[in-house]
């Protein structure tokens, strides 16, 4: 498999992972005043990112822009499942030359007044960016969890930079044990 597809997919599978651990309870609650946003809104937030990008592909132009905020996966966790697992049949369905195919991406840049920015790109690049994206917001997701008095799996939230530093210690400390 494709390294990028297959971290993208392990991503991808630890959110599914945590879902089917929840409660809709859960997944709606926002842990004030530590967090702003609902696991659900961050989930919204993931699956929104690989759709902008999914839903861009035919025209090979991707807006970042497209955002459904208060979509109903934000509140629903059989929808957030089953928009996950579209997810998961896309990209297994993308071969090297796919990820090659230079699109367009547009994106805003500004805080204090409307923005963008239009730059080319290929899906490579853009999934290695959604990829590390999902993968902050899986460390805020980890919070969320933890203040909910759940634990989170080893390695989740992490970056794959990380749990390899992580897998070299604890085989450091193995070995001096």
């Amino acid at each position: 498999m494709i390294p990028i597809i297959r971290g993208n997919l392990e991503t991808i599978n630890q959110a599914q992972d945590l879902l089917d651990s929840l409660d809709e309870e859960s997944y709606c609650h926002i842990c004030s005043p530590h967090m702003s946003s609902s696991i659900g809104q961050h989930i919204r937030h993931i699956i929104d990112n690989y759709l902008v990008i999914l839903e861009g592909m035919p025209n090979k132009h991707i807006d970042y822009n497209g955002r459904r905020r208060g979509a109903k996966v934000e509140t629903c966790l059989d929808t957030a499942k089953a928009e996950l697992k579209q997810l998961q049949h896309w990209l297994l369905s993308v071969n090297q030359d796919f990820l090659d195919s230079s699109i367009t991406i547009i994106s805003e840049v500004c805080l204090q007044e409307e923005q963008s920015e239009r730059i080319n790109s290929n899906l490579h690049r853009e999934l290695l960016f959604v990829a590390s994206h999902c993968i902050h917001h899986m460390a805020l997701i980890g919070v969320a969890v933890k203040l909910q008095n759940r634990e989170t799996p080893k390695f989740f939230g992490l970056a794959p930079a990380t749990a390899t530093y992580v897998r070299q210690q604890e085989l450091i400390n193995a070995v001096n044990s």
